[in-house]
């Protein structure tokens, strides 16, 4: 099971509210989808991108690493719905494109400042799997197509 597979995995037991009772997401069906409190701190797609830009700016200019929950994040592009219909691909590439920059950033503070010393203690599984890559300056994820398949295949789980 690789990396992605695994990420989708988490994003199936993030608990929801439905009823006012905690559930896993693989526990719903697609009628209980408009029933549902995702429990999420964005209420939508557009306040999650501001989020990630704002949050991949602040990862940029930290050398620490700047804790974030990429389950939520991933459930919140599958799930949220749009202000505007016909906005919600726009909003899911910007948020997609601030995802993968995260990471990105993510990457080179650990090849820049941890590498060589010692490993973060707020890492998170995509930091582990990075922390055995080999190290080299400005590196660029290119994950843009895994994370977009975690994401379909969240939203068809309910087809």
């Amino acid at each position: 099971m690789d990396v992605y597979e695994t990420l989708y995995q988490f994003c199936l037991e993030y608990e929801v509210l439905l009823d006012d009772k905690k559930v896993p997401l693989w526990k719903l069906k697609k009628e209980d989808l408009d029933k549902v409190d995702l429990d999420l701190p964005w209420n939508s797609i557009r306040d999650l991108a501001i989020y990630l830009y704002e949050l991949k700016k602040k990862q940029q200019n930290s050398k620490e690493l700047v804790k974030c929950d990429i389950v939520e994040i991933l459930v919140g592009i599958s799930l949220l719905k749009p202000e505007e219909d016909y906005m919600r691909y726009v909003h899911e590439d910007t948020c997609l494109g601030y995802l993968s920059e995260l990471i990105t950033a993510r990457i080179n503070c650990i090849a820049k400042y941890y590498y060589m010393m010692k490993k973060p203690h707020n890492t998170d599984i995509f930091d582990e799997i990075i922390l055995k890559f080999p190290q080299k300056k400005d590196l660029r994820a290119s994950n843009i197509n895994d994370l977009r398949l975690i994401i379909d295949r969240i939203r068809n789980y309910f087809k």
